[in-house]
């Protein structure tokens, strides 16, 4: 696998590799969102590059087989990616509603007036 297609199953080493580091970064709690990012616009690109690129080339079963466990890696890093989606959609809500408690709990100072034989409260 020399030349041109050589290149081709490098792009398909380096997919994996981008993925595999994809997954780590996921399961990495201290892992910062931009390289998330990153690793995704570089998995993005990897794959336009296959996509406009020439097939490889080898034996049907090999080309099936290493595409066949990209699959499952691209597959179970979509899963991981939109459980990591519902924790931050479920994080989100709890702050809100830690925000309407909050400003349920804060008063701006009133005071009271007697006018006219009633009391009539003044937010300032």
């Amino acid at each position: 696998m020399t030349g041109k297609n050589g290149s081709v199953w490098d792009k398909y080493q380096k997919l994996e590799r981008c993925y595999d580091r994809l997954a780590e970064a996921l399961a990495d709690e201290d892992t910062e969102p931009r390289i998330i990012l990153e690793l995704a616009a570089e998995t993005e690109q990897l794959i336009a590059a296959l996509a406009a690129g020439a097939q490889p080339e080898g034996a049907a079963g090999e080309i099936l087989a290493r595409l066949t466990l990209l699959q499952k890696k691209a597959a179970g890093l979509t899963v991981r990616l939109q459980k990591e989606r519902e924790k931050a959609a479920e994080l989100l809500s709890e702050v809100k509603k830690g925000r309407k408690a909050l400003s349920a709990y804060v008063f701006s100072s009133q005071e009271m007036e007697y006018k006219e034989g009633k009391f009539v409260d003044r937010k300032k």
